[in-house]
């Protein structure tokens, strides 16, 4: 590593990690901070409680904060050595724009690929420790009172409707069980069982009551000791079904989009498959924005941390409304997943490339 590549880094990594604490402080005090407190007075959750799944949530928030902070830290960085001429010296010595800025895009690439490696391991079983604690504490499914399942058949008709008081997760047996089946006849049956528990995909409903209705009238069938009813979703499934795909790694989340597929849900297959692309284009925006950074921080002069601050915010905020506007046309099949995850980055790295151009001049 030349001396120039050492000093510019030199200047980078202290406001990258500045970007990093402030961005950290902004989300956590926005969404998980309510959340926390929510859980603590409202739902009654023990401290110890609140602050492990506070800290399981962190990681996801790191890798949220890594692109904002590398374009702060370029932005800083590039800015200083501009407005102090040690830039225009640096030029006059040979080195150009893109020969300055090279070990922030190379440091750039470096973070992309850290952040992607996190997300993709140490994220979804955060994520997923923290869910697990939070039913263990008020015995719920994902923050709910209740567990509820749609099982929907092609053209997303509903087929089946699910309910039980309660899931346990390790014996997957439920209590105060209900059934409303619309696959038999022209009238959906209901079930209604004590208890109930997994089996392949079906449940074995204990303590039954049958009931359906005929002319404006509620008839009861019967009651049955033990009976085993279809509901097209077995438990490996329902365990990716109570997750959201923000949750899921990327082999999950294309398991999951090809069985939605298979089984006809294609709404839900889309989402899964634009949350699979999204998840592999969005790290790559923080090399674009390290670019960017650059460009920009060469047309400035030094200013304080907070304007750099705040142009981070206004850029980041730009790329993620494209991002989540495209994001619904791909969920919605206007377009192909890849094609919607993607564009987002292209034009972050045209505008950072223009910039760049522009001050090499």
């Amino acid at each position: 590593m030349k001396r120039l590549d050492r000093y510019v880094l030199t200047e980078v990594i202290p406001p990258f990690l500045f970007g990093i604490g402030a961005f950290m402080v902004v989300i956590v005090g926005v969404e998980f901070l309510y959340r926390a407190l929510r859980m603590l007075y409202q739902d009654g959750f023990p401290l110890w409680a609140v602050t492990q799944i506070f800290l399981l949530q962190l990681p996801g928030v790191i890798t949220l904060t890594l692109p904002m902070a590398v374009m702060f830290g370029s932005l800083m960085a590039i800015g200083r050595i501009s407005s102090d001429g040690e830039l225009v010296a640096m030029r006059a010595g040979g080195a150009s724009i893109p020969r300055v800025g090279l070990p922030i895009i190379l440091f750039g690439l470096f973070v992309t690929l850290s952040g992607f490696a996190i997300s993709e391991t140490l994220v979804p079983w955060c994520r997923h420790r923290a869910w697990q604690i939070a039913r263990q504490m008020h015995g719920t499914v994902a923050e709910e009172r209740d567990f509820a399942l749609e099982v929907r058949g092609e053209n997303e008709g509903l087929e089946r409707w699910l309910h039980a008081r309660d899931l346990d997760t390790d014996s997957l047996r439920m209590v105060d069980v209900t059934i409303v089946d619309f696959t038999i006849a022209a009238r959906p049956y209901l079930y209604t069982a004590q208890s109930a528990r997994w089996q392949g995909e079906h449940w074995v409903l204990e303590n039954v009551e049958v009931t359906y209705w005929q002319g404006g009238q509620r008839i009861i069938e019967g009651s049955i000791p033990r009976m085993k009813r279809y509901v097209g979703r077995s438990a490996a499934e329902i365990e990716h079904v109570r997750k959201m795909p923000e949750d899921m790694t990327l082999r999950e989340l294309q398991e999951q989009a090809a069985l939605s597929e298979e089984r006809g849900r294609t709404t839900w297959a889309n989402r899964l498959r634009q949350h699979y692309h999204v998840r592999i284009a969005l790290p790559w925006a923080t090399v674009g924005l390290a670019v960017l950074g650059v460009g920009m921080g060469v047309q400035r002069q030094r200013s304080s941390r907070g304007i750099g601050l705040g142009l981070s915010l206004v850029v980041i905020f730009i790329y993620y409304i494209v991002t989540h506007t495209l994001s619904l046309l791909g969920e919605r099949g206007v377009a192909h997943p890849a094609l919607t995850a993607w564009v987002p980055n292209i034009l972050l790295y045209l505008t950072a490339l223009g910039f760049m151009l522009r001050t090499s001049r």
